[in-house]
């Protein structure tokens, strides 16, 4: 039994060896298929320095706070924050009134501050560069059109519309493949480049794509010369008192920054960046990242003039709330409410069951108890 199991496995490996490469996509691609919390440690990454001076939060006595559990699927309970969270699988959490942590909570079996995998908050950082890059004179609108930064985008009739405009608030009707989504994940990212289909025309339809932030990030790090992660840490994370440890996956084969995701940081220099947003790109004084491009990004119209909840990355709640969140693919979140002076970050675990959480409610609830 033992040595049929083992003859088995050995061909399973020798056919995914062969099929990998008598593909084009890469091996680590078939071994992995889905991301997960284990990628930062899993994968190549470079380090994001951060700020010479740490600026520490201060810390408060949590206070008690309960919340509605509520689906669809489940009937009405009221409980405690904290066994909320357990219940959720959540890693970290930290709430943030007035430059003071009013509520932690975080894993027993996990480092306090750790750098945790955000998945597509990512995108949020390479929003923010995009802004900072357009101030700074490398970008002059975000109108212009993508093939005027690069320039090999010339063998489809749409990239003579395509503009970061497009690329920004996912209205690009590129094609997401399976094979630019392996690339962007594990491979060579440059290959993206020579690889772009359409299933429309941009600006015709809404449709979430990966791709297109890559394609933004090679943008960048082009009229930079800079890596994503080099132009994002000296222009933004070491400028906000940033503290702890933080990583981004790096393409050491076509030398890219993977900058659709694979970012991780601790939870309290997360906050950070959301306190950034909510002081419209100020720190203590000096502007970061210009206030006009923080408004825009964070108000219920987009660039494209829609009003659709999504913008430039961020989710935007009602426009009589005020309030935006940041979300990764395992309902990680920086929830931003100006109004009350509260930034939360909750990093979670995969969980089916917190997918249908009304997470709005629950972090306006969390807001006004703070």
């Amino acid at each position: 039994m033992s040595s049929a199991f083992t003859l088995n496995k050995i061909t399973l490996y020798v056919f995914i060896i062969f099929f990998s490469f008598s593909s084009c996509l890469p091996y680590d691609a078939y071994i992995h298929i889905v991301p997960d919390q284990k990628d930062i440690k899993r994968f190549k990454h470079v380090t994001v320095k951060h700020a010479d001076t740490c600026f520490e939060f201060h810390k408060a006595p949590n206070k008690p706070i309960f919340v509605s559990n509520w689906t669809h699927k489940s009937p009405l309970s009221y409980l405690p924050l904290e066994d909320f969270l357990k219940n959720q699988k959540c890693n970290h959490f930290m709430v943030i009134k007035n430059d003071s942590i009013v509520f932690e909570y975080n894993n027993k079996k996990l480092t306090s501050y750790e750098p945790s995998p955000i998945f597509s908050i990512t995108k949020c950082m390479v929003s923010a560069s995009l802004g900072v890059a357009i101030k700074q004179g490398y970008i002059k609108s975000i109108n212009d059109l993508v093939k005027d930064y690069l320039p090999e985008l010339n063998y489809d009739k749409n990239f003579d519309l395509l503009t970061l405009n497009h690329l920004l608030n996912q209205e690009s009707g590129v094609k997401e493949s399976v094979n630019n989504l392996a690339r962007t994940n594990y491979g060579k990212i440059e290959m993206v480049l020579r690889n772009i289909k359409f299933t429309s025309k941009p600006g015709e339809k809404i449709e979430y794509v990966n791709t297109n932030y890559t394609l933004l990030g090679l943008l960048i790090e082009r009229v930079t010369k800079k890596d994503m992660h080099e132009y994002f840490s000296e222009n933004i994370w070491t400028k906000i008192g940033t503290c702890d440890s933080t990583v981004w996956g790096y393409d050491f084969q076509s030398h890219h920054t993977r900058s659709f995701s694979f970012f991780g940081g601790s939870t309290r220099d997360l906050a950070k960046f959301g306190r950034l947003y909510m002081n419209k790109g100020m720190w203590n004084g000096k502007e970061i990242i210009d206030s006009n491009w923080v408004k825009q990004s964070t108000s219920n119209v987009n660039g494209l003039g829609k009003n659709i909840g999504y913008n430039s990355s961020f989710y935007i709640g009602e426009k009589e709330v005020g309030d935006f969140t940041a979300i990764g693919m395992y309902r990680q979140q920086i929830y931003v409410n100006p109004k009350s002076n509260v930034v939360i970050v909750g990093i979670f675990k995969f969980n089916n069951d917190n997918l249908p959480l009304r997470w709005w409610q629950l972090m306006r609830k969390i807001a006004e108890q703070a």
